[in-house]
């Protein structure tokens, strides 16, 4: 099979790209992030195009921010701001590769239940907001796939807009709460999937669900890569703890951008499924709900509902608030199942899990004891190793890379 051209869009530090690059399949095409270590890493080690603001992809080249020089042939807007542009007008004149799959772990902070000050705005946030334009470019560029990535409470607070736009757009879609503790890492970390098709796509014909594939990868117990701090505790603060916290460059910008990122396993099983389809032999089989999932809403003028009729042919409609957590939609129809405990654990089935990382652990040394005193996990990553008798020094980068399954060093700048 020729490689897929994939747009890995709110990069961060190229999560998507790693397991594209561990698939061998799948060729990322261009980069959109702003946040500035991000963009150092795209351009050092990832060596990719970052076309910056993902709400400025595949708009007329006349709406760019950058028209001017583009209009300009002295001018190379990339030379001048450090970002490329990716217009309608670039794909439409070959200049670039239409994509294959667009991938987006989009700003989680208005989704998020750790925003307390959000007050579960959403999707409707001025953060998050930024899938909205994603689905705009998505309108416009109609790859073969999508993959969307954010927090667990997506369904509450966002996925039936998306749902409902995939649906007017012609798309089938699956998506699941997928943790952490079944792919053999030592915390849950819950996150939403969403994988979005085309019905003429090979995953669409071949008959079979791209979380299939995900499911029978979540095959480990959690301390399969890393020992639970009770099973080993001297083993764990030899590697998670580095005493001098300015021995190692730009530990806090690492830090914050691990804990913005994905376990590098789903999105590589979920590549899996689509690379498998596309190297199969050409199928003609049609998406269709399974017997355990039921009819859950149909797509109507106001949202998702489910029309009912009483026994005197008078019918009202029952819209729904959110969608359930895992499910798949086809022509516009949602149908779900029971949870799934091997994607989505509850979380009492392990125990002695540890919290996992977040953005603000990079700001949170060992020496914060205020972290000690926070109820249940409130206290984060930080807080956990500082129960084992930590009082000096920080998160180790390398801990926390091996914490997400991507390799040791990975964020460490190339130069």
């Amino acid at each position: 099979m020729r490689p897929l051209k994939m747009l890995d869009v709110c990069c961060g530090i190229g999560g998507f790209t790693y397991a594209a690059k561990v698939n061998g399949n799948i060729e990322t095409i261009c980069a959109s992030e702003t946040d500035t270590y991000n963009v150092k890493f795209i351009d050092r080690n990832l060596q990719l195009d970052n076309c910056g603001d993902a709400s400025l992809i595949a708009v007329s080249e006349s709406e760019h921010p950058y028209a001017e020089m583009i209009a300009n042939d002295d001018i190379v807007p990339c030379e001048e701001t450090g970002f490329t542009s990716l217009t309608m007008q670039d794909w439409l004149e070959g200049v670039i590769d239409w994509p294959d799959i667009w991938c987006s772990g989009f700003p989680c902070q208005d989704v998020s239940q750790a925003n307390t000050q959000s007050e579960g705005i959403g999707i409707n946030g001025p953060k998050s907001g930024l899938v909205l334009n994603n689905l705009d470019s998505i309108e416009s560029l109609e790859p073969p796939y999508c993959v969307f990535e954010n927090s667990n409470m997506l369904p509450k607070r966002g996925l039936p807009y998306i749902l409902s736009r995939f649906a007017e757009m012609g798309y089938i879609v699956e998506w699941e709460i997928v943790a952490a503790a079944n792919f053999g890492y030592p915390h849950y970390r819950k996150r939403c999937y969403v994988v979005a098709y085309l019905p003429d796509s090979a995953v669409a014909r071949s008959g079979k669900r791209v979380f299939d594939n995900v499911r029978k990868n979540a095959n480990k117990l959690p301390n399969h890569t890393i020992p639970l701090g009770h099973e080993d505790p001297e083993y764990i603060k030899s590697v998670a703890v580095v005493e001098n916290t300015r021995s190692i460059k730009l530990r806090t910008k690492r830090l914050n951008s691990l804990g913005n990122s994905i376990i590098t396993d789903i999105p590589i099983a979920i590549f899996e499924s689509i690379t498998n389809a596309e190297k199969s032999a050409p199928q003609n089989k049609a998406p269709k709900p399974l017997k355990a999932e039921k009819y859950v809403a149909s797509l109507l003028s106001n949202g998702w509902g489910k029309v009912q009729v009483d026994l005197f042919d008078d019918s009202s409609t029952e819209y729904l608030e959110a969608i359930p957590d895992r499910g798949i939609m086809i022509n516009g129809e949602i149908h779900s199942g029971e949870p799934d405990p091997v994607l989505n654990p509850n979380y009492n089935v392990y125990k002695g899990l540890y919290s996992t990382i977040i953005a603000r652990d990079g700001n949170n040394n060992f020496t914060t004891r205020s972290r000690l005193n926070r109820p249940g996990k409130l206290g984060g990553l930080t807080g956990d190793i500082m129960k084992l008798g930590v009082d000096v020094g920080g998160l180790h980068p390398e801990f926390c890379e091996s914490f997400l399954g991507f390799p040791k060093g990975y964020t460490e700048l190339a130069y």
